[in-house]
């Protein structure tokens, strides 16, 4: 089971170094949506995030995969950040991200996938033949401590 990052992020979405994605022959990215792109069940975006899903819009194809099952909330998330959002993904399974990778016309090692968990973005990338990047939650989240628990538990098996 593969769930190493083959990028790091120290912080959250903002902190990605898109030009280095870019000259490893990264040309597209599938993100993850609640945590990654906006809080849960809000289809809010930061200035920040904002900006940095500009920025990616002009170099990559992109596009948002999402384990989230509410038609209402997903429609609202696409509205919000003006990009497809796939809902009912079933990740890690790989089927949702390749579905992802053939509307870019990308071969599976020139798609990135941007989440902020390693049991699900990560292995799932992994599993499609992607590149992956795994981010910190978003800051502006406040977690309850269990999750924060949790998510620290996941990161131990992404250590070198």
């Amino acid at each position: 089971m593969i769930v190493r990052a083959d990028y790091v992020v120290d912080g959250d979405i903002c902190n990605i170094d898109l030009e280095r994605l870019a000259k490893d022959g990264i040309k597209g990215l599938i993100f993850d949506l609640d945590s990654t792109l906006v809080a849960p069940h809000t289809a809010t975006l930061t200035d920040e995030v904002r900006c940095i899903l500009e920025a990616a819009r002009s170099n990559f194809k992109v596009a948002v995969l999402s384990n989230n099952k509410k038609d209402v909330y997903l429609d609202q998330c696409s509205n919000a950040l003006n990009m497809q959002v796939i809902g009912r993904a079933a990740k890690p399974s790989p089927a949702g991200f390749k579905k992802v990778q053939e509307t870019f016309q990308l071969k599976p090692e020139e798609v990135a996938v941007v989440g902020d968990r390693p049991l699900t973005d990560v292995l799932g990338g992994h599993l499609a033949g992607m590149k992956t990047v795994l981010v910190w939650h978003l800051k502006s989240i406040k977690e309850p401590k269990w999750k924060t628990f949790f998510r620290k538990m996941e990161r131990i098996f992404i250590r070198p």
